[in-house]
């Protein structure tokens, strides 16, 4: 089982108990009302009950508290193979890009009609020739120090609550050579924050490339 979701079943489970005991008004409790509980717990008496109703549909069983698996299954979504060849026969024949592509066989298959961007996947499935290959732009780095990512993340609500705090996030710095990473837990995203954060972990690092964080 994953680290962070013995979290969630070593954190949640205590509380719903003592939630049946609140809410039943079983003497001894150590909570006098609901509110209470949620207050000295640090959640809202709205994600309590969701949490409740969840264990309790599950069975009282410890896996019903673990999140769902979400999206469709991998290849549910799929072109079907007609659609695919029918694609793949028309690029061959004129050469067509995605939005050409979409625009002729939008007349037959209406909503079922593939995306551009699906377009280029199915002809990346069929393979017309090696040498139209594009090279791939890559930033892997030679030299440890040369490169290094930056990014930052926030932590989980039901690992924040530990902490006692509103918010918490995680920054982390991944040399682009070595694969070596140096994290931090810090308390927000200003710029006075994380520039501080990079001045601890530098260590004669040239550069530093980012996704979608703000400097």
């Amino acid at each position: 089982m994953h680290y962070e979701y013995q979290i969630i079943l070593k954190r949640w489970l205590p509380i719903l108990k003592e939630y049946e005991r609140t809410s039943s008004k079983i003497t001894p409790r150590p909570f006098r009302y609901v509110k209470d509980l949620c207050k000295a717990h640090h959640i809202s008496a709205k994600e309590l009950r969701r949490y409740y109703v969840k264990w309790i549909q599950g069975g009282r069983k410890s896996e019903s508290l673990l999140p769902c698996k979400r999206g469709a299954k991998p290849g549910s979504r799929r072109t079907p193979k007609e659609i695919e060849r029918n694609i793949i026969n028309a690029y061959r024949r004129f050469g067509s890009n995605r939005y050409e592509l979409v625009l002729l066989f939008k007349p037959y298959y209406l909503d079922k009609t593939p995306s551009p961007a699906t377009m280029d996947r199915i002809k990346a499935r069929y393979p017309l020739n090696q040498a139209q290959k594009k090279i791939i732009k890559r930033y892997e780095k030679q030299t440890p120090g040369e490169l290094a990512h930056i990014d930052i993340t926030k932590i989980p609500k039901d690992i924040r609550c530990s902490f006692k705090v509103k918010e918490r996030y995680v920054a982390a710095c991944c040399d682009d050579c070595t694969r070596l990473t140096y994290a931090e837990i810090i308390k927000d995203r200003r710029a006075s924050t994380l520039t501080y954060f990079m001045a601890r972990h530098y260590h004669g690092l040239n550069r530093y490339i980012t996704l979608n964080l703000k400097l």
